[in-house]
């Protein structure tokens, strides 16, 4: 049976999953108040994201010689190195953002029973991927939580901490801190969702402006609809400025837990282990899935325009429309793309598959060069 969910409820459940993360903030803070809450909150989330991960880093330091353990430490820093950056810059950004979810939201209430119906489709086509790997999401996060009760170790993670912890208060403290600490953690990673449904919104309104380019038949309705181009056009470019870093954050962190966790798969290990490591990098390359799936129909959407405007009444027209209906035509030829200059060319699909040959191509030669090491 199909997930049926409405556009509401999509919008609530990515805007729940990020609460601790702080990355969605209302569209305008009615009192000072709420304000001081918002940046409270945002502020212990990042707190208890630092004392977990200068530790954990003290732990991949002390394991070194531990493959197993070593590569679960930096495979954890990884992710809360990620969600550390991913909340600064969401603070950096938080004018863009309002902006951005002020907008989605007025669309929505002004939407038509047309434009709901293709903001609808874009629903369905991604809510259960979205809900799913959400959901999988934070239950990974309690999986870590609840694994040191069953195996009798003393904290979540493989930290080493530089002072006793033999004391009850102490640790009962700090697990709890670590159990805030990956919650947090989890509602970061949710960022991604909440990227995925900027970039699917856009490429939705792209859709909808297609509609009515089919539709034009008169000089008037062309001029309307250009103005409304350029204003997703603006838009898709404001969504570009303020995610395309986060976008960058997540590749870099997510090759590494990739490249860490090839490793252990492709070793000699025992299965629960192999297990335990196929987890994080199957949600590391779904992570970067997240993001490339929208962002390639943002690039189709966007160049359709050129071909929606072309099946408009433009015959026996004036020459004037002609021209405009070529520039348009010109205009969509470029698409709207997420990239950092110099370091991602754009996300895309293509983009999404070459990273990841990328990365089992360096795993791959790490294997040999273990496999040597012995004979040397």
């Amino acid at each position: 049976m199909k997930l049926r969910v409405d556009l509401t409820t999509a919008l609530r459940y990515t805007q729940m999953s990020v609460f601790l993360a702080c990355s969605w903030p209302p569209s305008k803070f009615k009192t000072n108040s709420q304000r001081f809450w918002f940046d409270l909150r945002w502020f212990i989330g990042l707190t208890v994201l630092l004392l977990l991960f200068v530790p954990l880093l003290n732990g991949a330091y002390i394991y070194r010689n531990n493959t197993v353990v070593f590569v679960k430490a930096v495979c954890m820093c990884s992710a809360i190195a990620q969600a550390i950056v991913k909340m600064s810059i969401c603070r950096m950004k938080l004018s863009n953002l309002q902006m951005l979810h002020s907008d989605l939201d007025n669309y929505i209430t002004k939407a038509n029973v047309v434009e709901r119906k293709i903001l609808q489709v874009y629903v369905d086509r991604s809510a259960t991927f979205h809900g799913i790997v959400t959901l999988s999401m934070w239950l990974v996060c309690l999986a870590f939580i609840i694994e040191p009760i069953i195996l009798s170790e003393p904290f979540p993670t493989d930290v080493v901490y530089p002072f006793p912890i033999n004391h009850s208060f102490i640790h009962i403290t700090l697990y709890s801190q670590q159990v805030l600490a990956l919650f947090v953690v989890a509602s970061a990673l949710s960022i991604d969702f909440q990227v995925a449904l900027l970039l699917w919104f856009t490429a939705a309104k792209f859709e909808i402006l297609g509609h009515y380019f089919e539709q034009v038949s008169n000089e008037i309705e062309l001029v309307n609809c250009i103005k409304i181009h350029q204003k997703i056009l603006q838009y898709a470019n404001n969504i570009s400025v303020t995610v395309r870093f986060i976008a960058l954050v997540t590749i870099a962190t997510t090759t590494v837990g990739l490249i860490c966790g090839g490793i252990i798969l492709i070793s000699n290990q025992p299965m629960p282990v192999k297990l335990r490591i196929g987890n994080i990098v199957g949600n590391a390359a779904i992570e970067l899935f997240i993001y490339s799936w929208p962002a390639d129909q943002l690039i189709q959407t966007s160049q359709a325009m050129g071909g929606k405007v072309y099946n408009c009444q433009w015959h026996d027209k004036s020459c004037r429309m002609l021209k405009t209906i070529q520039t348009v035509i010109h205009r969509s030829q470029k698409p709207a793309i997420i990239s950092v200059h110099g370091f991602m060319p754009y996300l895309s699909l293509t983009y999404y598959t070459s990273i990841l040959s990328t990365t089992f191509s360096y795993f791959t030669t790490l294997r040999v060069i273990f496999l040597m090491e012995p004979t040397t």
